[in-house]
């Protein structure tokens, strides 16, 4: 009978371990495969198992209570019934639901295999090494199945707080056949490249990159011939790899690269993956402080795209940005250009002027070598007005004619939550949800100023990822959103202290002020608070890795 509880218990177990192992991965996948960084994460927000612990404790404790097979059964039974209790009402599905869902691609249905793989087989082992081999068919009293089956709920505390661990290992067994298979697709890119042979422009920036890229690859198309450029947020070498294999075409006579830094030597080897004939250099800031250290580091880090470049090379530089500006004069080229909005900051090759918002967009004259062209743009805000004149300079550079360059500036589209409006007949919302930054930030409260609302709007959880700057950096924008909201939501508890201490310095009204613990709460307090023709700017929306509290 004992047998009986133990399988049954064990099916449970299963079941649970199956569960846990997709719940971890779903974090390890947004933390590209790090285990130092799944680790540190989970160190960070107390991300460790405490249901399924507590389920095998309390079943461990009630078989030491039991007095009967009959009654160790019953026991196994809860247990089995609490873990299935978990997987299937308390917790969901992370391949369908949370922010970034869990993508079961080959790489990640490879490593759930093999982690269940083991979980299955430390649990069988377990079972086998417990299990009676005497008195099994026994109704009555026995001690020794009791004792089998606390030890075996015993031994599977360890083991439902395993899965992070065995993400861990099954990752480093794979990782041999993962490095061959990505060797293979990376050579096929090269092979593709090498055939197609289009002319390389590489793209960093601390922000701004996917913007100017989609810009650019626009105007390429439109005024100079078939560009090819990875879609959306796209920047790694895979990333760039799968794109080249999927999408690139003998046609394509321009590639645009966005080139992300996660540490100093990424844009290099992105550069002898796809060599740049000319880059573009959005801005060099404070974003992503955390991961590389220092500014310094970020100004390394960046700097490859322009070290890459032949001397015959274009490199165009935006020159509001004091360390792109500082990047075009330590690594000057045969042509160097700088664009920017603000002269006082020195020469400007490329300048915009006159700049309005409206609903429909932003009007602007460009001024390029001693001309002016009026254009507008169903973009919004300083920061896309400088990605396209980034794009603009670019362009021109390489031979496209400045008018119709312009002109072409009409048909662009916004770039996926990065300041879009959406006008709606009661409550309308200016998203821009992607990777908040401070200059980004201060943009788009000016946009919220400009546009006509009855009542205007801040939701935000504030900025991530500035290291020892994100207190101050928080603050100060907090003041800022305090000069032109009528009501704040602070959303999550990561930034919450700096907010609030910024709303304070600006004798913000408390009563203003709400403070929520999540995005679906902010929603709801937006469609009970919001009065019609009011203006939401949603800035920012943090990933699952960042926000509020996990539990497990």
């Amino acid at each position: 009978m004992s047998n009986t509880a133990i399988v049954v218990y064990n099916l449970g177990l299963l079941l649970f371990g199956w569960h846990r192992i997709l719940s971890y991965l779903r974090y390890f996948q947004q933390e590209e495969y790090s285990p130092k960084r799944l680790w540190g994460w989970m160190v960070q927000k107390k991300a460790f198992d405490r249901r399924g612990a507590l389920v095998a404790v309390v079943t461990s404790v009630l078989a030491h209570f039991s007095t009967s097979s009959s009654a160790l059964v019953v026991v196994a039974l809860l247990g089995c019934l609490s873990f299935v209790i978990i997987v299937r009402f308390i917790e969901v599905d992370p391949r369908t639901s949370g922010k970034i869902k869990l993508n079961m691609t080959q790489r990640a249905t490879k490593i759930a295999q093999v982690s269940f793989a083991i979980f299955f087989a430390l649990s069988f082992l377990w079972m086998l090494c417990v299990c009676p081999t005497c008195n099994s068919a026994s109704l009555g009293y026995d001690s020794s199945q009791i004792d089998a089956f606390a030890t075996m709920a015993k031994l599977s505390i360890l083991l439902v707080i395993t899965p992070p661990l065995l993400l861990v290992v099954a990752n480093l067994l794979l990782s041999p056949a993962e490095r061959s298979l990505q060797q293979s697709f990376l050579n096929d890119a090269k092979r593709i490249l090498a055939d197609v042979d289009p002319f390389i422009i590489g793209i960093t920036g601390s922000y701004g990159k996917t913007g100017a890229k989609a810009a650019l690859g626009e105007l390429l198309t439109q005024c100079l011939g078939p560009t090819f450029w990875p879609r959306k947020s796209i920047n790694t070498v895979m990333g760039i790899t799968r794109s080249i294999r999927e999408n690139m075409r003998p046609y394509h006579k321009y590639a645009v690269i966005e080139m992300g830094a996660y540490n100093i030597g990424s844009i290099k080897r992105l550069c002898d993956f796809t060599p740049p004939r000319a880059s573009l250099v959005t801005a060099v800031g404070i974003m992503h402080l955390e991961r590389f250290g220092s500014p310094e580091n970020v100004y390394t880090a960046k700097s490859e795209i322009a070290q890459a470049l032949p001397k015959q090379g274009i490199l165009v530089c935006n020159g509001d940005s004091p360390n792109a500006r500082r990047m075009a004069r330590e690594h000057a080229h045969d042509t160097t250009l700088l664009y920017g909005l603000d002269t006082n900051a020195g020469h400007l090759d490329c300048r915009a002027s006159d700049i309005t918002f409206d609903d429909k967009g932003t009007r602007f004259v460009i001024h390029w070598r001693g001309q002016q062209y009026p254009g507008r743009t169903p973009l919004l805000g300083r920061p896309a007005l400088s990605n396209i004149l980034g794009a603009f300079t670019m362009a021109c550079a390489l031979g496209a004619d400045p008018a119709y360059a312009v002109a072409c500036m009409a048909n662009l589209e916004p770039v996926d939550n990065r300041l879009v409006l959406d006008r709606k007949a009661c409550v309308s919302f200016l998203r821009d949800a992607y990777n908040s930054n401070p200059t980004g930030f201060a943009a788009a409260l000016e946009v919220l100023k400009t546009l006509p609302a009855t009542q205007r709007v801040v939701m935000t959880p504030g900025m991530i990822e500035l290291g020892d700057q994100q207190f101050s950096q928080n603050k100060q924008l907090a003041s800022e959103a305090a000069r032109v909201a009528d009501l704040i939501i602070v959303v999550g508890v990561i930034n919450r202290n700096a907010i609030l201490a910024g709303l304070a310095e600006a004798t913000f009204p408390t009563e203003r002020t709400i403070i929520v613990d999540s995005r679906e709460e902010a929603f709801s307090i937006v469609q009970s608070r919001c009065e019609a023709g009011s203006l939401v700017l949603i800035e920012n929306d943090l990933g699952d890795l960042h926000e509020g509290r996990v539990r497990f």
